[in-house]
């Protein structure tokens, strides 16, 4: 009889053992599967250390460090760096310079009092994403609200996004035309329905009592297109401005401005009037 226990017992364990290291075959294969398929993409183990040998070499870490600032310099130059801590400034006081600014606040809306010493001229696109959010973080507000009197300000176009944003400023300088005084209303509910197409735009117009058909004829007719080309060739020659936005503080006084590329905060701006005073 213990024969027979000690016989049953050496056959219950074996079957035990086998199920065992079944198990962990199984296991060993998927797992297998699954770490090893980057090596099957490569075409074999010999292959995919040459890949990780690569990836690892500073070389390679160097070519792509230096490829990625490559990209982020293009895209700053086309759209702006909201994240660049230097100004771009100018102590030179050039005449035509102030006849520009003089023509803008004889010509152009205005927020603020038109005599007061420093003129605030913001490049800006309805398509530009880092202009929205200096529109809807009320930037240009604060400052102005931070020197009652002292501080105005001037929106004015800078396209990047290709044809649709030029019409869009186009049909913005309709209602400059023939209801100056909601372009600032109608430019903030503009990037509030960011991105806002042209008639989302019409619509915000006539609802801040634009006239809807004077404001149809005039995009019909395409009236300001050549003058907001214009306009950006100029902010590029006098000021160098090559993205949105772009900010210039020009101080009427002394006839110096200075120039800060990005969506700055408005401490910034703040800073900048009074190391301007």
């Amino acid at each position: 009889m213990e024969c027979k226990c000690k016989k049953c017992w050496y056959i219950i364990s074996a079957i035990l053992l086998v199920f065992v290291l079944a198990i962990n075959v199984l296991l060993y294969i998927k797992q297998t599967k699954y770490l090893n398929f980057s090596i099957a993409q490569a075409g074999g183990i010999e292959n995919w250390e040459k890949i990780q040998k690569i990836y690892s070499s500073d070389k390679w870490k160097e070519e792509q460090t230096n490829s990625i600032d490559t990209y982020l310099a293009q895209f700053n130059a086309q759209y702006g760096d909201s994240n660049t801590n230097s100004d771009t400034t100018s102590s030179e006081t050039n005449p035509d310079v102030s006849a520009i600014v003089e023509n803008l606040l004889a010509s152009a809306p205005v927020r603020g009092d038109k005599d007061a010493r420093f003129t605030i001229i913001e490049y800006t696109e309805l398509l530009c994403p880092y202009c929205q959010r200096h529109s809807v973080n009320g930037t240009i507000e604060s400052v102005m609200e931070q020197f009652p009197w002292e501080v105005n300000s001037i929106s004015r176009h800078y396209i990047i996004h290709g044809q649709t944003a030029l019409e869009l400023a186009a049909a913005m300088e309709c209602v400059a035309e023939l209801k100056p005084d909601v372009y600032y209303d109608v430019f903030g509910k503009a990037f509030e329905a960011y991105p806002v197409d042209m008639d989302t735009l019409k619509n915000i117009a006539v609802e801040l009592w634009v006239n809807s058909s004077n404001l149809q004829t005039c995009i019909d007719e395409w009236r300001y297109l050549q003058a907001v080309s214009d306009m950006m060739n100029q902010w590029a020659t006098v000021f160098g401005i090559s993205g949105t936005p772009g900010n210039v503080i020009y101080d009427r006084e002394t006839g110096k401005y200075q120039v800060l590329p990005g969506a700055y905060p408005t401490e910034n701006f703040v800073d900048m009037i009074n190391s301007m005073k």
